[in-house]
């Protein structure tokens, strides 16, 4: 009976120290019944466009498919549009009103030459299995590249520094 009164007084006693701030320096804000977190905080995002451009001949709608792509965007507050054929890229373009475009970097060039002007949307190229010389040639052609989306976090972390380009550029030009 005694043992049982100690184990109990012993697991109150735990419970109630872990709730407690940690004294010991440095680590004066963590709390002992708390983790930390290392992810990218989430940052102030605002609603945009994206029309996600998904050739089938080409590699990204392959890598489109192991991604939940349209989830996690509709998630960040964005609005993703995808197409497949050219027909429907081509009149989705038409329409206007995209603040982003992700496209295959095949496909990067005909489509950068189309989209200019003030209020024309990011192309924003994704690459697949790219060596360094590769890249160091899409990087010269575009200001963010996206390489092998295979995570969510990846593919929303590119879109967001291409937005951010996009928020900049406008910035730059309306004031």
């Amino acid at each position: 009976m005694k043992t049982r009164a100690v184990a109990a007084a012993l697991l109150l006693l735990a419970g109630t120290g872990a709730s407690q701030p940690l004294l010991a320096c440095g680590e004066k804000f963590l709390m002992g019944s708390r983790g930390t977190r290392f992810q990218r905080p989430a940052s102030a995002r605002s609603p945009a466009t994206i029309l996600l451009y998904a050739n089938p001949a080409l590699n990204l709608s392959k890598a489109l498919a192991n991604v939940p792509f349209d989830a996690t965007l509709r998630k960040a507050g964005y609005k993703p549009t995808v197409v497949s054929s050219s027909e429907a890229f081509d009149s989705a373009l038409g329409r206007g009103g995209w603040d982003l475009v992700v496209v295959d970097v095949a496909d990067s060039p005909s489509v950068s030459g189309r989209v200019q002007g003030p209020n024309a949307p990011i192309v924003l190229p994704v690459m697949f299995n790219a060596t360094s010389a590769d890249m160091a040639a899409a990087k010269k052609q575009h200001r963010v590249i996206l390489k092998a989306p295979t995570k969510n976090q990846s593919f929303l972390d590119a879109i967001d520094d291409a937005l951010a380009l996009r928020s900049a550029a406008h910035a730059i030009v309306g004031g």
